[in-house]
């Protein structure tokens, strides 16, 4: 039986509707016209494809944006839990803002600081992803004390080339938010400041490193020495400079390394999975450990361990095991490696406050070296391995 009924209009809008239900079950793809059913559980995702609209040059549907943002205000509040606009424009940023139940907004396009600044009255949104060459950051100050900044926990601004660093401080007291990302755009002295100034509650910064905006070891330095895990991988801040040079020495392509650079392109291949490639079969290198007392007389005693988090649906664990056990059988008797499967040990992720997998950490003597989340190459574990001073034999 259905627990509720949103009428879309008669004619539909554009765009793709897909209801998921929470828990299980795979995802349909609905038309966005007439009544649309829903039953307990059940969420609606949004995603639109607008920058065709008007008759543009854009590979989008053509449609009259005018007559669209109308349609999407006149929707329930809680139509969706997830909207994707591309070719957003101010009027459907506006538009899009009355879903007040949404959980995650992507909008890319030729928006303005006028349209973010209608983006405050949504007080389940966590994620938010803002992509405009012609948004500045003048309206996050609109967000200032808002339900959306009191509810967001990570933002992501992409090719932002007009964002001004000092329009952090209107975030200054959004208290979940923990992530920012940047995507497209220089990584400066200036703008890191600017986060370090105006975003004391952040956790995480993520950069996307591009030609012409790779992140300047100097900048990665300072970033680390406050304590920020920067593009998944952080260091105890006395640690910061060596692990910032490691990290400058990684991204340096250098023709001795030879067979490892080869090695790194074929993993990242499998990674990417578009060659079909299988995981590698583990090797059993890793020792697998449920009991948290077991883990606790390993980091006890004096050999370093590299504890690896992952879990069997995990895909980029399965590619980053093979690295890990590399790594663990050229250090020989030097290093201690572990496997923690979080769905058998449900303490684990408690305990080293990690919300994701893969993720992995060296411990000497129980204390943390340093830790990174996500997949890395053999190069990058090898060089923050070195630079931890656990040497290949």
């Amino acid at each position: 039986m259905s627990a509720r009924v949103i009428e879309f209009p008669p004619r539909g809008i554009p765009g793709t509707l897909v209801r998921y239900t929470e828990g299980g079950g795979e995802p349909v793809e609905l038309d966005a016209c007439g009544p649309v059913a829903l039953s307990s559980g059940s969420r609606l995702v949004y995603v639109l494809d607008a920058t065709g609209a008007d008759g543009g040059d854009g590979s989008g549907e053509t449609f009259d944006a005018d007559t669209l943002a109308t349609a999407l205000a006149q929707l329930p509040s809680d139509a969706f839990v997830v909207a994707d606009l591309a070719g957003a424009t101010d009027a459907l940023v506006r538009a899009i803002a009355g879903q007040r139940a949404l959980r995650t907004l992507v909008l890319a396009g030729d928006f303005t600081d006028e349209g973010v600044a209608a983006l405050g009255g949504m007080p389940e949104l966590t994620d938010l992803v803002l992509e405009s060459a012609r948004f500045t950051g003048a309206g996050l100050a609109a967000l200032a004390g808002s339900e959306t900044a009191a509810s967001l926990d990570s933002l992501v601004l992409s090719e932002a080339a007009a964002f001004r660093p000092e329009h952090l401080r209107a975030l200054a007291e959004a208290p979940h938010l923990t992530t920012l990302a940047f995507d497209g755009m220089p990584f400066g002295h200036d703008l890191a400041g600017a986060v370090l100034t105006h975003l004391p509650q952040l956790a995480e910064v993520s950069v996307a490193e591009r030609p012409g905006h790779a992140l300047d070891p100097a900048v990665l330095e300072r970033l680390l020495a406050a304590g920020l895990c920067v593009n998944g991988i952080s260091a105890p801040p006395q640690n910061a400079a060596l692990f910032a040079g490691a990290a400058a020495e990684a991204a340096t392509p250098s023709s001795a390394a030879g067979q490892d650079d080869e090695d790194d392109e074929e993993y990242e291949d499998g990674e990417d999975g578009e060659d079909g490639d299988e995981a590698p079969e583990e090797r059993g290198v890793l020792r697998e450990v449920v009991a948290e007392d077991e883990l606790e007389r390993l980091l006890a005693g004096p050999v370093p361990v590299l504890v690896g988090l992952t879990a069997p649906w995990c895909g980029p664990c399965a590619f980053l095991t093979p690295v890990l056990e590399d790594a663990v059988e050229a250090r020989g008797a030097a290093l201690t490696g572990v496997k923690v499967d979080v769905d058998r040990a449900a303490w684990a992720q408690e305990r080293f406050d990690v919300l994701g997998v893969p993720t992995v950490l060296l411990l000497r003597e129980g204390r943390e070296v340093f830790r990174f989340s996500g997949v890395a190459s053999r190069r990058q574990l090898e060089g923050w391995l070195a630079t931890a001073g656990v040497a290949a034999r």
